[in-house]
């Protein structure tokens, strides 16, 4: 029998949520032969790897000596022998609906990546419509053609972590490919609190939510750098001060990071798509004015 997916999962010190997620997935899939389950871990430093090769023989483990951030799933995506690659986290895992996405994306060979339904943590899909277009997907939940892959390469290694979804977004669809949600095939995240402090989040966000508009953007470039900016700012109401200093310190990273990004334009249809549809890009006051703004409409 041929290989039909691929689940593809980072770990980094999680060796508790890692055999969770993997005896999840065993689980899901019993008795079938036609999947393989790839585990790229980042330099832990917690005894994963031990842990792993004992308790789940069949893994595919890659282990690296440099944690290289998210771009590390692409030591799976490069290895993976199925044409499609499940996106998973070490602390997220598929529940159900995994043949009704493979199948559709069987029939839909326009799609490029299929966002799946995300339940748990910070950043749940439950606002999203059934096989609604979009720009983005969470990266805890995901199903990516190894044909994408192949052709647009993987994760973005100067992201490091945080909004890298995004980022391959617009990669895929200025390879003409579409994004879509995917309702029926539901993803857990447990959102281990380990690696994850909110300092980080928005610090790598906001440096990250500059660098990919500053690279991709070629139209009205600064007018919306300066709206990231000032939405991030926005988080000072949650965080206080302390919230404030971390988006500045983002902003000071993105500046002494911007040089050494390459321009990349892409057409103003993906531009678009991108303003209407990611937070921190939208009109500082959007949610006064929101009914003036059609959602997802520029990507139709």
């Amino acid at each position: 029998m041929s290989m039909r997916v691929s689940f593809c999962i980072l770990n980094y010190n999680r060796k508790k949520e890692l055999l969770s997620t993997l005896q999840e997935t065993y689980r899901l899939m019993a008795g079938r032969d036609d999947f393989e389950v790839i585990v790229v871990d980042n330099a832990s430093s917690d005894n994963s790897v031990a842990s792993v090769k004992q308790a789940f023989p069949n893994v595919l483990l890659i282990e690296r000596s440099v944690n290289i951030g998210v771009a590390g799933w692409n030591d799976a995506f490069e290895r993976a022998a199925s044409p499609y690659l499940i996106v998973l986290d070490d602390d997220s895992n598929v529940e159900d609906g995994v043949d009704e996405a493979l199948d559709y994306l069987d029939e839909h060979p326009e799609v490029g990546i299929l966002a799946l339904n995300v339940s748990g943590g910070a950043f749940p899909t439950d606002y999203l419509k059934d096989r609604q277009d979009y720009i983005g997907f969470i990266g805890c939940g995901a199903i990516i053609r190894k044909t994408v892959y192949r052709q647009i390469g993987g994760f973005a290694e100067w992201l490091f972590i945080y909004t890298h979804e995004y980022e391959y977004g617009i990669r895929c669809l200025a390879a003409g490919y579409k994004i879509r949600f995917f309702e029926n095939c539901h993803v857990t995240h447990r959102t281990s609190s380990l690696n994850r402090t909110s300092k980080r989040l928005k610090i790598f966000s906001v440096r990250n939510e500059l660098a990919i508009v500053y690279k991709n953007f070629s139209t009205d470039r600064w007018k919306y750098l300066n709206r990231i900016l000032l939405n991030n700012m926005k988080y000072v109401r949650r965080g206080g001060l302390q919230g404030l200093l971390y988006v500045i310190e983002g902003y000071i990273r993105f500046l002494k990071f911007r040089r050494t990004l390459e321009p990349t334009p892409v057409s103003k249809n993906i531009q678009d798509a991108f303003i209407y549809n990611f937070w921190s890009t939208k009109p500082v006051f959007y949610d006064k004015f929101k009914s003036r703004y059609s959602t997802h409409k520029y990507l139709k």
